[in-house]
């Protein structure tokens, strides 16, 4: 606009000047290089006045076609951004429907131009996994990492993905990177639980369990079951690795809370039975059952190789006088009289058992009693009722 108001005003002042200087028009004399330039001042200014004119319309015309080429520029810029846009959520669609094929080559062929780059390298990611590439997999984790190193998205979804695969060992080192700078990230808390359980570290499992307790993300039974299997997987290891002694010594460490629990000493119990600890096993079932009967508990006792069993037999018959409707407790009574000879009596409490609940193992054992009382008709009659109870219900004929 000032460019254009200067040559109005040099146009002005020709007009104006141009009469006065008509009959006195001067002389201009331009010599360069042997070369010589004649001319009259008018002649000169009227010459200068017009370069300018040209240089601003060449201006002009040269602004008219760069705002031309930058606004096809931002068309066609936004023309592949639209496509990347429909790209992608397409891709994302067949992710979701199972063709990971697909998915992957529209994820990928979008990332240049998506709004979200790293969340295209993610989803590719994860169909090149479904497709069993790992190795096209890594390459687009790594792409996302040369975007963002620092990316939780991508720390996370790294994690999944190594866990999804079976690479526990790699899941878990990512997600302890993760729980240094995100300790309460709830991703993380769930994915790493499941990693410390098919890893079998059972101690880790334990220490994690508070932190899931105070971010919610179990109820009071899942936590509860979790303790159990982690406590029961740690007593494991310590039986493998230290035998009785070893067991016994971690039993006793343990909170009064933990040793009161039923599941806990069934499994130090079957531990210690293992290594042939039968009368260690019995001292503590003795004990815990004078506190509180449990059936898991009372059905452990028959399975006790102890060098004189009456004192279980009579700790059974005391447990009856108190609950004479017990079946576990006439099973397990039954099955030490068993082992005595006492064929007569154990019939009798093999019958009352069945008599309060069918069980396919008192059927078993009365049948054999039965048949060591010389009844070999009752037996089989005995037998089949066994079978036709661990057998299915079969459908009637059409």
């Amino acid at each position: 606009m000032i460019k254009l108001l200067l040559l109005v005003l040099a146009l002005v002042a020709g007009l104006l000047v141009g009469p006065e200087l008509a009959g006195q028009q001067g002389y201009v004399l331009i010599s360069a290089a042997e070369q010589t330039l004649e001319m009259s001042v008018t002649t000169l200014i009227i010459l200068i006045i017009g370069l300018i004119g040209v240089l601003w319309v060449l201006e002009w015309v040269l602004r008219k076609l760069l705002s031309l080429s930058s606004t096809a520029s931002g068309w066609l810029s936004g023309r592949k951004q639209r496509k990347a846009r429909k790209q992608t959520q397409t891709g994302l669609m067949k992710l979701r429907e199972g063709e990971w094929k697909q998915a992957e080559k529209l994820l990928a062929k979008a990332r240049p131009f998506s709004d979200a780059p790293m969340h295209n390298l993610l989803a590719a990611a994860e169909a090149a996994q479904q497709r069993q590439d790992l190795h096209a997999r890594d390459q687009y984790l790594q792409q996302a990492a040369d975007l963002n190193a620092n990316s939780l998205a991508l720390a996370l979804t790294r994690a999944q993905l190594h866990s999804q695969s079976g690479q526990y060992e790699e899941a878990l080192a990512s997600l302890r990177a993760i729980k240094r700078q995100h300790p309460r990230n709830p991703v993380m808390l769930s994915l790493l639980k499941d990693t410390y359980i098919q890893l079998e570290d059972w101690s880790a499992l334990l220490n994690l369990l508070p932190t899931l307790k105070k971010a919610q993300l179990l109820d009071g039974t899942q936590l509860e079951a979790l303790s159990e299997r982690a406590e029961l997987g740690v007593m494991a290891h310590i039986a493998s690795q230290q035998g009785t002694e070893g067991l016994l010594t971690h039993w006793n460490r343990l909170s009064k809370t933990k040793r009161s629990q039923p599941a806990l000493l069934v499994g130090l119990v079957r531990h210690l039975v293992a290594r042939n600890a039968d009368s260690e096993a019995y001292i503590l079932l003795r004990e815990a059952l004078k506190k509180r009967p449990e059936d898991s508990l009372i059905a452990l006792l028959p399975s006790l190789k102890l060098p004189d069993i009456h004192p279980a037999v009579v700790m059974l018959e005391e447990l009856l006088r108190y609950d004479s409707r017990n079946p576990v407790t006439h099973s397990a009574l039954g099955q030490l009289l068993m082992q005595q000879g006492k064929w007569q009596d154990a019939r009798s409490h093999f019958e009352k058992a069945l008599e309060y609940r069918a069980d396919v193992t008192d059927y078993a054992y009365l049948a054999d009693v039965l048949d060591k009382l010389n009844q070999g008709k009752a037996a089989s009659d005995v037998s089949r009722t066994a079978l036709k109870l661990a057998l299915p219900e079969q459908p009637p004929a059409a």
